[in-house]
């Protein structure tokens, strides 16, 4: 069912018995013509507690500013208060996202949320208007989900949308052949993650794009992925991307050590020499 231009009256807290948001001016009551105003609370200036309190109960008008507070600081209990706010929700924002749900999946950014991001995944399935939100979270807290979720968003026009998708391919269950075509993707940052995501899962087909991309612009997960292939081609290359990026260097070399080739100490002895 979609909301379309019921959205806001369906906003949970829309409904008539709804309590007044806690950012809300006091309003007049009837009959007064000089009822005082209460000055909006700043997310800035609450103690922890009163951001813990108050998240649940954000609006659409500071919800965002509440959870980027929430982000920055992250206090004991975090999760807790995200999810009640996730919870609120439940159900709404089939035809588009709600902003209350961008901003508590938003606040899973890494590996180290994984826990707050499954338990948001097991609350139930989400609209797929939020599909793009929810890759974007799974592919930082290397979360799996479902195929057909990864397979949607792998289409998507939007080439973040599709740069994220990718990153979840594999942990996904996406079928490697599928990715062979974002190799060639006409966005370069997708192209790159499709070469790091094929080359983890080994295939060759990858090598060339990879090495490519490491000699323009290295990165710690492309080197790694690029150090999956033990062969003298790779080793040389890793000694060249060192030379001309010297702050790869170090990394570089930490790759060489792990590599069981020949060539591999010779090309890690050159870049101590």
């Amino acid at each position: 069912m979609c909301q379309g231009n019921n959205d806001i009256a369906m906003r949970p807290e829309n409904h008539s018995n709804r309590q007044l948001d806690l950012f809300d001016l006091s309003r007049p009551s009837s009959g007064s013509s000089s009822a005082a105003h209460i000055a909006p609370i700043i997310p800035k200036d609450t103690t922890d507690e009163q951001l813990l309190e108050l998240f649940p109960h954000a609006s659409v008008g500071n919800v965002k500013a509440l959870g980027e507070e929430l982000r920055l600081r992250r206090p004991t209990g975090w999760q807790d208060a995200a999810v009640k706010l996730w919870d609120r929700f439940r159900g709404f924002g089939h035809s588009q996202p709600m902003p209350e749900q961008q901003v508590v999946l938003s606040l899973a950014e890494g590996p180290a949320h994984q826990v707050f991001f499954r338990s948001l995944l097991a609350r139930g399935p989400v609209s797929e208007c939020l599909e793009p939100d929810l890759l974007r979270a799974a592919a930082a807290c290397r979360v799996p989900l479902p195929t057909t979720i990864v397979e949607r968003g792998l289409a998507h026009r939007v080439a973040d949308v599709r740069c994220d998708a990718v990153r979840n391919a594999m942990a996904s269950n996406v079928p490697t052949e599928v990715l062979l075509p974002y190799l060639k993707d006409h966005i370069g940052f997708v192209r790159r993650a499709a070469a790091i995501a094929l080359a983890e899962a080994g295939e060759p087909v990858a090598k060339a794009s990879l090495l490519q991309e490491m000699r323009m612009r290295p990165s710690r997960s492309g080197l790694e992925a690029l150090s999956s292939f033990v062969d003298e081609d790779v080793v040389i290359a890793l000694g060249q991307i060192a030379r001309k990026h010297p702050e790869w260097c170090s990394v570089v070399l930490e790759l060489l050590e792990m590599i069981d080739h020949p060539m591999a100490q010779r090309v890690a002895a050159g870049l101590m020499g």
